[in-house]
């Protein structure tokens, strides 16, 4: 199943019941509610239109929008939901809204994935808050809870992989936002609730600019509900949200149009990588260059650096000049790692490779 039909699986709102139960239009009798089928298209996006989604509404209620497709939606591969069933009074309304995607950064780059923006958003309660503003300028926010039930869905995004400079993690944050507006002079409630994927790239680069942190973040279709305050019964809408299924015919046609966007992306990101190992190297070569340039002698380096820790232990170093280094006496292990950088530890089973990404060997004090 794609992360869209998941996110529209099994949804649960944190209010249940409150309020009379949603009276749809042509109602036989009190507490029976009569549905009819909806059919959520994508009209341009394969060779023919197919259906994308399926769900229940109530009985008289009116739909609109679909599947979009367009180069305004470039950042999301092409394509957007914007979709809205509405009561016959006009009232009362339920909505799956366009998916977003947003980087960020510590130090001013602009986006780098075509047609994305950058954003602040470092939370899915303040994309949450963005979006009602969209949606109803001026609505006043209510509460904010997270959505554990919603992340469990989407547990394989969860991931922490080190590398050689820093390191790169992903996770998952479901939210739900409660709401309340104006709509000539009724006051209305809603609710909008989302799942976001974050991924941040953590840098440290060793010089002047010190930790780079590059945050990207992909929201899933959001899916929102209003009605009069006295009117909004968000138990009725997790029923309806619960009978929200893809077509498999689809969602099978949109995988493979994901794939062959997501291959291009890596043969990019492979570039990139490359260009940014050549740097990499480049860099630990000009400051190897700089060390050995503007350090008067390997005796006075020594000297300098034990005067200034005011304790250190001499270590055999057949790389470093004289063949020995001073470190701080304070740590059991010492090592120095294939960068020319060194690491002291007190845990003996502290490993280079395994926890910094960087090869290293262990140094043994000097007789």
């Amino acid at each position: 199943m794609s992360a869209v039909g998941r996110f529209f699986v099994g949804i649960t709102l944190w209010i249940a019941g409150a309020g009379a139960v949603f009276a749809a239009a042509g109602e036989p009798g009190r507490g029976v509610v009569r549905f009819d089928r909806a059919v959520i298209v994508d009209p341009v996006g394969f060779e023919a239109p197919m259906a994308a989604l399926t769900m229940f509404v109530p009985h008289g209620w009116q739909t609109e929008g679909g599947v979009l497709w367009g180069r305004e939606y470039l950042c999301t591969n092409g394509y957007n939901f914007n979709w809205t069933a509405t009561s016959p009074d006009g009232s009362s309304r339920m909505s799956i809204l366009p998916q977003q995607k947003w980087e960020s950064n510590n130090y001013g780059a602009a986006a780098s994935t075509p047609g994305c923006v950058s954003a602040p958003y470092t939370t899915t309660q303040a994309y949450l808050a963005a979006v009602v503003q969209l949606w109803h300028p001026g609505a006043q926010l209510l509460d904010y809870r997270r959505r554990p039930d919603l992340e469990t869905q989407f547990a394989s995004y969860n991931s922490a992989t080190p590398t050689a400079m820093g390191e790169m993690r992903t996770w998952v944050e479901s939210g739900e936002l409660l709401f309340t507006f104006n709509d000539h002079g009724r006051a209305m409630r809603g609710s909008v609730a989302a799942s976001v994927v974050f991924s941040l790239m953590r840098t440290n680069t060793g010089t002047g600019m010190g930790v780079m942190d590059a945050l990207s973040a992909t929201a899933f279709p959001a899916f929102g509900v209003t009605a009069p305050a006295d009117q909004l019964d968000l138990k009725f809408f997790e029923a309806l949200r619960r009978t929200i299924k893809t077509n498999p015919q689809w969602e099978q046609r949109l995988a493979h149009h994901n794939m062959a966007i997501a291959r291009v992306a890596l043969e990019e990101n492979a570039k990139r990588a490359a260009m940014m190992a050549k740097s990499n190297d480049e860099i630990a070569r000009i400051r190897e260059q700089a060390w050995d340039s503007y350090q008067e002698s390997a005796d006075r380096r020594a000297r300098e650096f034990g005067e200034l820790i005011k304790g250190v232990e001499t270590y055999s170093d057949t790389q470093a000049p004289g063949g020995t280094v001073e470190l701080s006496h304070n740590y059991d292990n010492a090592w120095r790692l294939n960068d020319g950088s060194y690491v002291l530890s007190n845990d003996a089973s502290f490993e280079p490779w395994r926890d910094l990404g960087v090869e290293g060997h262990r140094l043994e004090a000097a007789p």
